[in-house]
């Protein structure tokens, strides 16, 4: 416990400048969003990932001003799991940046609790990874079977043939898998295709049975159903509630 100077001491602390000190972590960024999602605090290394002017900027803003639709809406469903009290701890995880390229990143999410006990904000740190084929990327093991997912994500994979490609056996690739990035290889191999559908709705002029096709899905109704159940509208509503905001 802390002394009653402690205590004191620890009042009149002023937690910008304790905060600054986020500025020198290089790449990693940081960040603390309110429970409705609008940023509290942010670094440099975030400011300079989506081309803000300032770190000002940032604040006040939601992911949905900064990034693709898509993309907020998985950050969205994150917060949701920390503001119920739960960590996301080291996911290594697609992100996207100002000019909308996709890199991989390490990042993990905490509640915040005010002086009463209540989850009141999330805040989080992510770090961008080495390429995959990098001697550096930090599951070199996985590398393969990541790419390959990345790079034809509507190819009709199993579990099996993943696992042959880093040559593990299929328990060992599981294992590995959900240890890293806190999902199954099927359950992320469907919210990257998602994803790519949700760009596909909003970037393209194909019907959405033929986005479906595209992207893995048996059919039209296939993806309506999957793309409700992520993102909590069906495709048709999704494009016309933001093909005209980009």
């Amino acid at each position: 416990m802390h002394s009653e100077a402690q205590t004191k001491l620890l009042s009149l602390l002023r937690h910008e400048e304790v905060e600054s000190l986020f500025n020198f972590l290089g790449d990693i960024q940081f960040w603390i969003k309110e429970a409705a999602g609008g940023y509290l605090r942010v670094n440099r290394a975030f400011q300079l990932n989506y081309s803000l002017s300032s770190i000002e900027e940032a604040i006040g803003k939601t992911d949905f001003d900064l990034s693709p639709p898509w993309l907020a809406e998985a950050f969205r469903a994150d917060d949701e799991l920390a503001l119920e009290g739960k960590q996301i701890v080291n996911r290594i995880e697609l992100v996207g940046r100002f000019d909308m390229a996709e890199r991989w990143f390490c990042t993990s999410k905490v509640p915040v609790h005010d002086a009463a006990g209540h989850i009141v904000a999330t805040a989080g740190v992510s770090q961008p990874l080495p390429e995959l084929q990098a001697p550096d990327f930090p599951v070199p093991e996985l590398a393969a079977a990541l790419a390959g997912l990345q790079q034809a994500p509507e190819k009709s994979w199993t579990n099996e043939a993943l696992a042959r490609l880093v040559g593990m056996s299929v328990s060992s690739f599981e294992r590995r898998f959900r240890q890293h990035l806190q999902t199954s290889p099927m359950q992320f191999l469907k919210r990257l295709r998602l994803a790519h559908a949700a760009a596909s709705l909003i970037q393209s002029s194909h019907s959405i049975s033929e986005i479906a096709i595209e992207n893995g899905f048996s059919d039209q109704a296939h993806l309506s159903r999957e793309f409700k159940r992520l993102f909590g509208a069906t495709p048709s509503g999704w494009r016309a509630s933001h093909s005209s905001r980009d």
